[in-house]
């Protein structure tokens, strides 16, 4: 045990971005699952909304307020409806961050950016990257 005195905190610590991970109209659940174990198991408070279409998405996003939102994928369908995501959101005026990952996301390098996501995953360990990089950043 020490004998130097605890220290207090520097003042009350800022809330942790509002964080959510979904998957779009895909049946394949276990992807999402060990991500999602996996930022939890870091400590990364986040809600897991499961399978959802664009519009129950948006909704709760906007219920939410969440700022950081995670998308699995398998299946190519369900990694093209990022862009009608991104597009609901941007009509809504919401400054979401969307970080992807999934097997269309690792077949073609490109297809992130062609959907409107802000960064790639291709494991749960870039996801945790990910969302620490970007709660440091924010505001």
């Amino acid at each position: 045990m020490s004998d130097l005195p605890l220290q207090p905190q520097d003042g009350p610590q800022p809330a942790p971005p509002r964080q959510a991970i979904a998957v779009l109209n895909d049946y394949h659940l276990l992807g999402k699952r060990i991500v999602h174990a996996m930022l939890r198991a870091s400590g990364i408070p986040i809600h897991d909304y499961g399978r959802m279409t664009v519009d129950e998405l948006v909704a709760r996003v906007i219920a939410d307020r969440v700022e950081i939102l995670l998308i699995s994928t398998l299946m190519l369908p369900s990694a093209l409806q990022v862009k009608t995501l991104r597009t609901a959101l941007t009509d809504h005026n919401l400054k979401v961050r969307i970080a992807v990952g999934g097997a269309p996301f690792l077949f073609d390098d490109t297809l992130w950016q062609e959907v409107g996501a802000d960064a790639m995953g291709r494991n749960a360990a870039d996801a945790i990257r990910i969302t620490r990089q970007w709660m440091g950043e924010r505001p």
